[in-house]
């Protein structure tokens, strides 16, 4: 994959040289926003990078991103720039309109109650989105990217569903307050140049752990399972041994792994009455609490305790 300096705003099929206010050569379109990916304010985005499902899973795992992927519907609820009038008649602008964004998604309760957690004020800058597969993003004087800068993020008050009506949904608005991104220091990433779908950068899924049997003394295996905290019923699959993170009386251990449908057995040294034993999903080699999979899905989990019993 190609760094995002020789991809951004490059359409494929057609060549030719740089036009100013001309109509020549293939038009660069961006379409519905859907798609937000938030960055911590500020937050620059190397020219050199590969814009991919990788690259951002790295940014979330760092906590540098939040991605919030697939709006079932879109408004557009920017100011008009102003206008004053002399006596005469003429004109003078005198105000800048800002864009404003709302997003609408259809996702579930515990999307909502994680959307929620945005609310806030000039703390994160976001990536745009769009229908296509598309994504806008700031190009600094550096040569660098970053997201666009954003005032005041509104995640709204879910709404009900209405009988013969609209189904449950909630809402995030965002103001963004640098017109002069907006207007000119932009980048266009195509999705004909890019190697994922919007779809391929998700957030992190909650996971809740559990021990499927009670530790106990002179037992040599912890038993454990995770659940996503979206439905409380799917399994999580596919982990593999460095994924997690075992201690005992606050030492960490190295256990062997066995999975067998989402079922989790951790081999380890005979435990013994009244040892506490913890078990997380972590990233050692990261030192995060946030793993990736490998199918590229992320997961965070609560941290498991237990006292072993006799």
């Amino acid at each position: 994959m190609t760094a995002i300096s020789s991809i951004a705003s490059k359409v494929n099929s057609c060549s030719g040289s740089d036009v100013s206010t001309g109509k020549l050569g293939c038009n660069v379109q961006f379409g519905e926003p859907r798609h937000l990916i938030g960055l911590k304010a500020g937050y620059e985005i190397l020219a050199s990078e590969t814009f991919d499902q990788a690259y951002i899973n790295g940014l979330i795992q760092a906590g540098n991103a939040v991605p919030i992927i697939g709006a079932s519907s879109f408004e557009d609820m920017s100011s008009e720039d102003s206008m004053f009038t002399y006596s005469s008649g003429i004109e003078l602008h005198n105000l800048d309109g800002l864009p404003k964004y709302k997003l609408t998604f259809d996702e579930g309760h515990q999307f909502y109650k994680e959307i929620s957690k945005l609310k806030g004020f000039k703390n994160l800058d976001f990536i745009i989105g769009d229908n296509e597969g598309n994504w806008k993003l700031v190009k600094k004087s550096n040569g660098n990217y970053k997201g666009f800068s954003a005032g005041q993020v509104l995640p709204l008050m879910t709404k009900n569903k209405i009988s013969g009506g609209d189904i449950e949904s909630k809402g995030i608005t965002v103001q963004f307050i640098n017109r002069r991104e907006w207007d000119t220091e932009y980048d266009i990433l195509l999705r004909d140049n890019l190697d994922n779908d919007p779809e391929d950068f998700n957030g992190v899924n909650a996971v809740s752990l559990a021990f499927d049997v009670v530790p106990a003394n002179l037992d040599t295996t912890l038993v454990v399972s995770g659940l996503l905290d979206a439905d409380k019923k799917t399994l999580i699959e596919g982990l593999v041994v460095t994924d997690f993170l075992v201690t005992v009386n606050a030492a960490t251990v190295t256990p062997t792994l066995v999975e067998v449908n989402g079922v989790y057995t951790l081999t380890i040294t005979a435990l013994a009455t009244a040892d506490i034993v913890t078990v997380q999903l972590y990233d050692s080699s990261a030192n995060k609490n946030i793993v990736i999979s490998t199918s590229g899905a992320t997961f965070r989990s609560n941290i498991l305790n237990a006292t072993v019993i006799a």
